[in-house]
């Protein structure tokens, strides 16, 4: 962990280093291809060791996983504060996804930031709009607002803590909505996907206020 810090001090260095110099220069996509898909690597990598913890070692775990994300999160705020979402076609689809990713398991207040320059690419198709439409009802469910997708669900909503699909905006019209976005799952393949119940006629509970950021 303290080797990632560092390399994260390093690009921030690096990257503080090019913009004081006031001198226009090339973004750099081949380095930041290798950033992005290292990044993209721990993201997901420590995501899938989660799925063979042993209950009793879940907090150790999840301390961890706040480690590593508060790594990628610094290294990522650095690249888009100096060069914005980088389209697809100059860095590839594994360093976007990783771009993706971490904004993804940011804070609320870095989704919010970020979630409109993600949807510019992504009307010009440089990025997924599949992956924006995900970081869209993630950003309304921390926000206490109805998803528009159906992608999202917690344990938070429920009072007996079961597994559910968070409300969805108009569920009726909900899985045209997934169509035109690139789903290729219905709302209902989804939770069945994810384990989660799904009730169309959900509500957010009054006061609800989900614990996030």
């Amino acid at each position: 962990m303290k080797k990632n810090l560092t390399s994260a001090l390093l690009l921030l260095l690096c990257l503080c280093g090019i913009h004081l110099s006031g001198q226009a220069q090339a973004i750099p996509y081949d380095s930041l291809r290798v950033v992005l898909e290292k990044i993209h690597d721990t993201d997901q990598g420590i995501r899938l060791k989660g799925d063979t913890v042993k209950e009793e070692n879940m907090n150790a775990f999840f301390a961890e996983m706040q480690a590593v994300d508060s790594v990628n999160q610094l290294q990522v705020q650095a690249i888009l504060g100096r060069y914005g979402w980088l389209p697809k076609s100059k860095v590839g689809e594994k360093a976007a996804n990783g771009l993706f990713y971490v904004v993804q398991h940011s804070p609320t207040r870095v989704i919010a930031q970020y979630l409109p320059e993600l949807q510019k690419m992504a009307a010009k198709g440089e990025a997924d709009k599949t992956l924006t439409a995900m970081m869209e009802d993630r950003l309304l469910m921390f926000q206490n607002k109805k998803q528009i997708y159906g992608s999202q669900a917690t344990s938070m909503l429920r009072k007996d803590g079961s597994y559910a699909i968070w409300p969805i905006e108009d569920p009726k019209n909900v899985n045209k909505r997934r169509k035109a976005a690139g789903f290729t799952s219905t709302v209902e393949e989804n939770a069945k996907r994810l384990k989660a119940a799904y009730d169309p006629a959900e509500k957010i509970p009054p006061n609800q206020r989900l614990p996030f950021h």
